[in-house]
Parts: C-alpha cells; structure tokens; sequence
C-alpha cells in the first residue's frame, strides 16, 4: 500500500455501539456480499470514524500514531492490516 492511496468507508455498512461493542452492519447490496456483522475493537472504531471522509494511508497513519503514542512505522503497519481487512469484507473502498 502506498502512503498516498486514498480509501473511504462503504456507505452501505452502518456503525452501531451495542452493548458497549462496536459493530458495522452490511446494508444494501453488501449485506448480499456480507452475512451478519463485524465487530471493531477501540482502535478498529477509531480509524473508522476517520474514515467518515477520505483519507490517505499517510493521513490515517499521522492521526492514529498521534492518538496511540505510535511510531510510524507500527501506526503504517497497524493501519494498513486495517484496511486490508476492512477491504476483504468491501467495508472500505480505494478511492
């Protein structure tokens, strides 16, 4: 993944806290795609809230380094195996 690849959330999958649990829920033509739902941990919400608008591998990273007291090098990591399970489910979308 490049630092400059720009992704967005799908908006067909919606956010919910249930029960103190994050969770996004396929809706539309991905719930054909994507039985049931996710779950998220904090991190996992975080960065989907970042992804309300488009954003950059690079921009995602800076933000959750700052927010977790990570090196960029660990924030590049954690954030790009984000977005590839995130894009596994059609959750996120390259832009």
């Amino acid at each position: 993944m490049e630092k400059s690849s720009r992704y967005r959330r799908n908006p067909d999958y919606v956010f919910r806290e249930i029960v103190g649990e994050s969770v996004i829920v396929p809706t539309g033509a991905a719930s054909k795609r994507f039985a049931g739902m996710g779950t998220m941990n904090r991190t996992g919400a975080f960065l989907w809230g970042l992804l309300e608008q488009e954003r950059s591998l690079g921009e995602l990273s800076e933000l959750f380094a700052g927010e977790y007291g990570l090196t960029e090098e660990q924030s590049l990591q954690d954030v790009a195996e984000f977005l590839e399970a995130a894009q596994s489910h059609d959750a996120v979308l390259p832009c």
